[in-house]
Parts: C-alpha cells; sequence; structure tokens
C-alpha cells in the first residue's frame, strides 16, 4: 500500500500564491501540538491537528472525484450484524468516498481501495467508526452520511499531536492555513487558531492596564 505522511508537507498540502498569504513569523512549536507565529502584533497559537483535519475535509468535500489508492494487502473488517448490513446498504455511499468495498461474508466485508490520504492502517478502524454512525444516524440526507464518512477520513488522515513536524513543513503548512480563510474551525467547531494581542500578553505582565 502507498505510505501516508503524517506531517503536512509540501506534497500533501497545496502549493498557494505568496500574494494570498498574510506576513508572518513562525515561532516554532510547543507539546509537539500546537505552532505559534507572530502576525500583525498579535501572537497565534495553531492546532495543527485540528486546522490539517479541517484542510483535509474541504479538500475531500471539492472533488468531484476522490482520488483512491489500491491498497496492496486488502483490508478485512470483522462487524456486528447490523453494522455489516448498514455498510452493504451504503456501499454507493463509500464509493462516492473513495472506498471499494466488498461483500466477505460472515459479518466481514473487505477494503480494496481506501482515499490516497489515508494510510491502509487507518481503514479497518474508519469503516468501525462510520458504520457504528450511519447505524445510529438521526438523519437519512446523504449529504449528511458523506460528511460523517468525509469527517472520520479527513481526521485519521491529518497530522496528530505529539507527531514531529520540521521547521520547513511547519511554514509551509502555516502559508496554507492562512491562505484560507474560511479555515478557522475544524470539522467538529473547534477552532484550530486563537489569538493573544499584544495588549493581552502585557496585560497579563501588568505592563499595560
Amino acid at each position: 500500500q502507498e505510505a501516508k505522511t503524517d506531517e503536512p508537507t509540501e506534497q500533501n498540502i497545496d502549493n498557494t500564491s505568496q500574494t494570498s498569504i498574510p506576513d508572518f513569523k513562525l515561532i516554532g512549536e510547543v507539546f509537539k501540538t500546537y505552532i505559534l507565529i507572530e502576525m500583525e502584533s498579535s501572537l497565534y497559537i495553531i492546532d495543527k491537528h485540528a486546522a490539517h483535519e479541517r484542510m483535509n475535509f474541504e479538500k475531500l468535500k471539492s472533488s468531484l472525484e476522490i482520488n483512491s489508492q489500491v491498497l496492496l494487502s486488502p483490508v478485512t473488517v470483522r462487524l456486528s450484524t447490523d453494522e455489516y448490513n448498514t455498510v452493504l446498504q451504503n456501499i454507493d455511499l463509500y464509493t462516492k468516498c473513495g472506498f471499494f468495498i466488498e461483500d466477505f461474508g460472515n459479518s466481514t466485508v473487505i477494503v480494496r481501495e481506501c482515499p490516497s490520504i489515508l494510510d491502509g492502517e487507518d481503514v479497518a478502524g474508519l469503516i468501525e467508526e462510520t458504520a457504528e454512525k450511519l447505524l445510529d444516524g438521526k438523519t437519512d440526507i446523504t449529504p449528511d452520511k458523506l460528511d460523517w464518512i468525509l469527517h472520520s477520513a479527513s481526521c485519521r488522515a491529518a497530522v496528530k499531536a505529539g507527531d514531529y513536524t520540521s521547521r520547513y513543513e511547519m511554514e509551509i503548512f502555516v502559508k496554507k492555513l492562512l491562505a484560507n480563510p474560511d479555515i478557522r474551525y475544524c470539522p467538529h467547531g473547534r477552532p484550530v487558531m486563537i489569538k493573544l494581542s499584544k495588549y493581552d500578553i502585557e496585560k497579563q505582565f501588568g505592563r499595560v492596564q
């Protein structure tokens, strides 16, 4: 199977016109989770997992056709009877999301292709998670179901808290994020970036009232 690069490198984050990116100074990273930048007299703290997850989601959702990769070792997924039936009933939906799934019998499905942003190791957990969501779904509206699967794929493909990210990769990542002003919340509604103004910081140190 094709190897996935966890870090947000230049290859898996689209290049963006420099003219669309505000000037910023990369400070670094803390806890291998939050990227710090200085911009417009403020300190910005970026949650790299939440931001990357939203970038992945927007890219998948905007694609007319999601790129898939063939798994050299197909993944078998054992499900409960109800989840198994739900997956089979939603085969077309999974296909739209870049999966090629077949019935393997005995409450088991086999996944032969998955979205190219995923590692094969993520596939079984994603199928289990989305099968449960589809089974417990509060709506029959297909676009909502589609979003559930894309959310799960985006989250599993995103760089994780604690993953090593080089300074070069951080630069690329921040440029991509700042070039997309609509990306300010992850698919689950959490902020991807918070701002501390110079005034806020100086007030904490008693420099201003």
